[in-house]
C-alpha cells in the first residue's frame, strides 16, 4: 500500500497591523526658543553693559574719592617747620605758626604704645607748669585704635596746649616721618621760639628726664 501523505497546514502570513488610535501629529511649527549660539551672544552682550556699568560707576567713585581727599587734606601740612594738623577729636586746626614766639615741645603718641601711657601724664602736669613759657602739643600718630579716647584718659586737652592728630604718611604719620620717625614710639621734638627744629628725641621721658631737657633746652625749670 502506498504511504497516505501529510497535508502541511498552511502558513498564513501575520494580519494587518492595526494603525494607532491617534497618531501624533508632525510638529510642524518651527521652534523659536532661541539657539544656544543666540543665547550665548546675548549673554555675552549683558555681560558687557555690565562691566562698563560697573566700570563707569568705578570711575566716579574714584574720581571722587580723589577730589575729596585732595580737598580736605589740602589745608593740612606735614612739613617740619610749617606743619598744620587737625585737632583730635575736636573741629579746628593746630599749626606751628600759631605757637609763634613760644618755644614748642611736639609728643607724639599711640594707644598701643605702651611707654606712651608711662609719660603721658608727665607731659599733662609738665604742660600747666610750662603754660606760657613753652607750649606742649601732643600729637596723635601711627595709631591703629581709638586715640581720641586715649587722650581723653589722661586729660591732655585740658593739660596740655593743644592735642592734634598727624595726617598723610602710610598711617597718619606724615610729621611724624617728616620729623624722622621710623616706627617707634613714643617720640617727641623741641622747637625754639621761631619754630624752628631743635632736635628731635625717641624714647620716653619720665619727671626728672623731662625737667633736665626743659632745663638743658630752653633754660626753664620745672617745679620738682
Amino acid at each position: 500500500m502506498g504511504k497516505s501523505r501529510r497535508s502541511t497546514p498552511t502558513r498564513r502570513g501575520p494580519g494587518p497591523s492595526k494603525a494607532p488610535a491617534s497618531a501624533p501629529r508632525p510638529n510642524t511649527t518651527k521652534d523659536r526658543s532661541p539657539s544656544n549660539a543666540a543665547r550665548a551672544r546675548r549673554r555675552r552682550s549683558i555681560q558687557r553693559i555690565i562691566a562698563s556699568a560697573l566700570g563707569a560707576i568705578a570711575l566716579v567713585a574714584a574720581i571722587s574719592l580723589t577730589f575729596f581727599h585732595t580737598s580736605s587734606s589740602a589745608q593740612y601740612r606735614t612739613t617740619t617747620e610749617g606743619w598744620r594738623l587737625p585737632r583730635l577729636g575736636a573741629s579746628g586746626q593746630v599749626s606751628l605758626a600759631s605757637f609763634k614766639g613760644h618755644p614748642v615741645i611736639v609728643n607724639f603718641f599711640a594707644s598701643w604704645c605702651t611707654v606712651c601711657a608711662g609719660e603721658l601724664p608727665v607731659f599733662a602736669s609738665d604742660a600747666v607748669a610750662l603754660k606760657g613759657k613753652v607750649a606742649v602739643v601732643e600729637v596723635n600718630a601711627l595709631e591703629t585704635g581709638n586715640g581720641s579716647s586715649f587722650a581723653q584718659q589722661y586729660q591732655l586737652a585740658s593739660h596740655v596746649s593743644a592735642v592734634a592728630s598727624d595726617v598723610g604718611g602710610g598711617q597718619g604719620d606724615g610729621l611724624y616721618q617728616a620729623l624722622g620717625g621710623t616706627g617707634s614710639m613714643p617720640m617727641t621734638a623741641f622747637y625754639d621760639a621761631r619754630g624752628h627744629l631743635i632736635t628731635t628725641h625717641v624714647g620716653g621721658f619720665d619727671s626728672t628726664s623731662l625737667a633736665s631737657t626743659v632745663r638743658q633746652i630752653y633754660g626753664v625749670t620745672l617745679p620738682a
